[in-house]
Parts: C-alpha cells; sequence; structure tokens
C-alpha cells in the first residue's frame, strides 16, 4: 500500500495538541483497547478485540511498554500510542495523520516514518501531512507527494489552488492541467472506478447510528476508564480525604462538647455553617479532572466518534459523587460528636451533609465547569457563585435584616440546607442558661419575680430561673433552641423534611444545568464558532 504525503509550508500551532492520545493516566494497552471497544462493532467478541490490541501494539512496538502510563513516555511513543488507538479501531480504508513528526528530533521523525513505511507494507493505506520534511523523509513514502503553499486541495486531480510559484507569473496552471495529457488519463481512470462502482450492489452499513456501541456499553466503559483514572491519581484523593480530615477535626474541636446554653446552641450553629466552607475548594478540585477528560474527548475522541457526549458526563458524575460522599463521611465522623451534637439525631443530619451535599456541590462544580474553558475560569466562576449561596442562606445576615435581598434568601440552596441542619440538631431542645448569660432584674418591692416578669415573659419567651425571688431576679432570654432559632433566624423544626425535598430540586437543576451548559457551549457552540470562523473572520 502507498502512503501519500501532503507536505505544508506553514507550521500550526495545534497540531502537536491533535496528538494527545487518551488520559495520561491510562496505560498504553488501556488506551487501545478502550478504542477497540467502543469503535469497533459489538458484533465483534471482546477476546477478539483484546487479541488485536496485542496485534497493534506489536505493530508499533510499543510491546515494551504496553503497561506504562501514557504521561511517563516521550514525545514518539506517545504518537506512537496515538496511531496504535487508531489502528485499534481496524480502520477499513485509510488512515490519516496530521503532521506525525512535528515536535521530533530527526532520529524520532525517520523512525516514525520507517514505522509508518511497515504499515504500509503490511497492507494500510496512510494520508499523512509532513511538515517541512527532509529528503531521507521522503523515501520512506511512495504514491503521490504533493506540497501545498496556503490553500487546500481543490479537485480529485490534485490540483494545487496555490502552487508555490513566483507572484509575476501569469500562467494559469489551471488551465495547462487541464489541458494536458495527464488530466484526461485521469480522468479517464476516475470514469472507469465510477463504473466499476456502479456495477458492484450498494455496500451494507454497517453502522446503524452514529457510534459503533450502545450507550449504556459507553457508559459502562467510560465509568470503568474514569474510576481507574481516579485510582491512580492518589494526590487528587488523598487532598480530599486530608480536607475533609482537617476540617472535621478543626471545627469539631473548636466548637468542642458545645453545651445547651445560649452561647452554647450558637456555636453548634456555626459550627454547622462553617463546616459547610470545605464544600468550596472540593467543588474547585473535582473541576481539574472534569475538564482534563473533556479535553481529550473534544480533540480526539469525539472526531472519531468513540461515544456520546451525554455517556461521558453520566461516567463523570457517576465516578466522581462516591469519592466525595466518602470524603464528608469521614468530616462527619470527625464533627458531629466532637462538637457535641446528639447521637439520636445524627441520621437525618448524615443524610443531609453526609450524602446530599456532597452530591450538590459535584454537580455545582461539574455545571460551572461545563461552561468554563479552563480550569483558572471555572475557579473563578464557582467561588462567585458560591459566594452568593453562602451570604444569603440567612447565618451571616439573619434574615430579619435582608431587606430587599430576601429573594436571594429564597433561592438561595443553603438557605434550606442550613435550615435542614439546624432544625434537626439543634431543635426541640432546651436552653440552660449559664450564669453570666442571665439579665438581672430588680422587682418592686413585695413583688416576687413571677409576678413582676411573668406578662413580659408571655410576650418574649423566655424563663426564670428563680420565679420566687423577691430580688436579682434571674431572666434567661430563651427557654427552648426553637424560639432561639426561628427569633435569630428564621429557622423551624418542623421544615426539615421540606427542606430535603427543595435541597434534592436544587441539585437536579444543577445535574440538568451539566447537560444543558455542556452542549450550548461545548457541543453546538463549538460548531457556530467554526461556522463563524469559516464564514465571517475568513473574508476579513
Amino acid at each position: 500500500m502507498a502512503i501519500l504525503c501532503l507536505l505544508t509550508s506553514k507550521h500550526k500551532l495545534a497540531t502537536y495538541s491533535r496528538w494527545i492520545p487518551t488520559l495520561p493516566r491510562q496505560t498504553v494497552r488501556e488506551a487501545l483497547l478502550f478504542s477497540a471497544k467502543l469503535r469497533q462493532p459489538t458484533s465483534v467478541p471482546l477476546a477478539e478485540k483484546e487479541a488485536y490490541v496485542e496485534k497493534c501494539l506489536k505493530m508499533c512496538g510499543l510491546e515494551a511498554y504496553a503497561d506504562a502510563v501514557v504521561g511517563s513516555l516521550g514525545v514518539e511513543f506517545r504518537k506512537r500510542t496515538t496511531i496504535g488507538v487508531e489502528l485499534a479501531a481496524k480502520p477499513r480504508l485509510l488512515l490519516f495523520l496530521d503532521e506525525p513528526t512535528s515536535g521530533l528530533d530527526s532520529q524520532s521523525a525517520w523512525a516514525i516514518m520507517s514505522f509508518l513505511r511497515s504499515l504500509a507494507d503490511s497492507g494500510q493505506a496512510i494520508l499523512c501531512t509532513i511538515h517541512q520534511p527532509s529528503s531521507e523523509l521522503f523515501e520512506t513514502t511512495t504514491g503521490h507527494v504533493v506540497a501545498t503553499h496556503k490553500r487546500t486541495l481543490r479537485n480529485t486531480s490534485l490540483l494545487l489552488q496555490e502552487p508555490a510559484q513566483p507572484a509575476h507569473s501569469d500562467t494559469d496552471w489551471h488551465e495547462v492541467w487541464k489541458q494536458s495529457t495527464e488530466a484526461q488519463k485521469v480522468q479517464a481512470a476516475i470514469d472507469t472506478i465510477h463504473a466499476e462502482g456502479r456495477a458492484k450492489p450498494p455496500p451494507q452499513a454497517l453502522h446503524h447510528s452514529e457510534f459503533a456501541t450502545s450507550w449504556s456499553y459507553q457508559l459502562a466503559t467510560l465509568v470503568k476508564r474514569e474510576a481507574q483514572d481516579h485510582w491512580r491519581n492518589p494526590s487528587f484523593l488523598i487532598a480530599k480525604m486530608a480536607l475533609n480530615i482537617g476540617a472535621g477535626l478543626l471545627i469539631g474541636f473548636t466548637f468542642f462538647k458545645s453545651k445547651n446554653t445560649i452561647q452554647g446552641t450558637q456555636n453548634k450553629l456555626f459550627a454547622i455553617f462553617i463546616g459547610l466552607l470545605p464544600g468550596v475548594p472540593l467543588g474547585q478540585q473535582l473541576t481539574v479532572p472534569f475538564i482534563e477528560t473533556r479535553t481529550v474527548y473534544e480533540i480526539r475522541e469525539r472526531p472519531s466518534r468513540m461515544y456520546s457526549w451525554t455517556a461521558l458526563l453520566t461516567a463523570q458524575l457517576i465516578v466522581e459523587t462516591p469519592w466525595n460522599i466518602i470524603g464528608s463521611t469521614l468530616f462527619f465522623l470527625c464533627w458531629y460528636w466532637t462538637v457535641g451534637f446528639p447521637t439520636d439525631r445524627g441520621g437525618y443530619t448524615y443524610l443531609l451533609y453526609g450524602i446530599l451535599t456532597p452530591i450538590y456541590y459535584t454537580t455545582l462544580g461539574q455545571a460551572v465547569a461545563a461552561m468554563s474553558p479552563n480550569v483558572e475560569i471555572a475557579a473563578l466562576l464557582f467561588a462567585f457563585f458560591f459566594a452568593f449561596v453562602m451570604i444569603f442562606c440567612g447565618v451571616l445576615q439573619p434574615y430579619q435584616l435582608l431587606s430587599w435581598w430576601r429573594w436571594m434568601y429564597r433561592v438561595s440552596p443553603y438557605t434550606y440546607l442550613v435550615e435542614g441542619l439546624l432544625g434537626q440538631a439543634v431543635g426541640k431542645r432546651e436552653i440552660v442558661c449559664s450564669p453570666v448569660e442571665f439579665a438581672i432584674v430588680s422587682p418592686p418591692s413585695g413583688q416576687t419575680c413571677k409576678a413582676f416578669l411573668e406578662p413580659f415573659i408571655t410576650f418574649a419567651g423566655g424563663y426564670l430561673n428563680n420565679p420566687e425571688a423577691t430580688a436579682n431576679c434571674q431572666y434567661c432570654a430563651f427557654r427552648n433552641a426553637d424560639q432561639f432559632l426561628l427569633q435569630g433566624f428564621n429557622i423551624q423544626y418542623a421544615h426539615r423534611w421540606r427542606n430535603i425535598g427543595l435541597f434534592m430540586v436544587f441539585t437536579v437543576f444543577n445535574v440538568a444545568a451539566i447537560f444543558s451548559l455542556t452542549y450550548v457551549f461545548r457541543i453546538e457552540g463549538s460548531s457556530i464558532l467554526l461556522w463563524m470562523k469559516t464564514h465571517i473572520f475568513r473574508r476579513k
């Protein structure tokens, strides 16, 4: 078979990025098998795909590197891996390579072209572009070698739209070609090919959909790849777990064994509120693997029609969520009993904090990453959105003081999260004021503290520690935590299950936003940008 090369005289800056074969923590064998499983038809048995992958490893000279992670390879073997990924798909007609020697030294470039020559000798047709090659590299090719200046090829005659000719030349090379004997021979050959093709029966379609495999098969394969990628990134997982454990112990011992006094109840309130802050770095952290995987998909896997973008998003959500739940569980174990919350109410608190909260900030972080071009922008946007969520939940600024900003209080998901956590963990508990928390009041002569302050207590709440005393009445402003929470923070114990439902609605909204924003900014949006680049900017 022949190697047809298009020789380019202008280097494209994006060429090197196209040689990203897969995720950097995937092994070479796994990368090839991933391509074979998703791009070969499902009718091909898995054992046959695995055997063909081993054959591709041998063809690409990667047998010794089969179990090495791609990120540890040099440029030459990364390119070999990329070629192997394409070979694993069993291309039936043509293998196209875009500048396989760019970025390599002369020895590596020669090795790559010799490798392509061996593939062609084994029966694989190859079309590739080469940037400023040496004469030695020419010798490895057969067939037509075509050099282009600025424009692309225009028709099947391999006519150059703008050949590299002197600017003062008036020769119309297009007309010269049309009048030549070679053009007539080429046209006759084309007519013969067309006649032979029309005489054959129409080919049967191998794939009846956009992808070679079903959506469920794509999802299962992607979940396995994403899970392996997370497991092989220990710094990512250790940072996640260390942050949860460290924050749990720090907050827990800061408010260690808070009592049922007014100050102790307020300490528990802030222990819950501050316990939600680790969601900010944890949510920002998960944007990194999300965007990293999306980049590989957009550069290599989407043009190859490996799998659906919806399967990728679903797999990322499925794999990321359990790790965040495990981290929040470790936080809960280090935090809940250390602060002094009651054991008989731990189940509800764990459900809301240990399970639903990590799902929320996971979906929020991925939704922000879906519309962000890079990790830096995603971190800024996530911090911006999370600031509104935290500021207007009714803790930093109580509900009664929000004035016209109360609409933000209603749309903040953490309003319902904080109310559910505090109402369940603190509500329906008696408050016992410490000695320094009593207000000392002297009743009129001849009256007891109860007789003097009872009308006020009926209106304002609270209780007397010495109702029968006739001097130095000890008045506590709150009788129970429900009164404290309602008056200061508009929190009610009775809303605890309603708050779970509302909080889950916000989470479902985030999931919908992940898919919608990805479609708008990365799927449909990329098509719009490509159209604008082709039809508008190029004219200018």
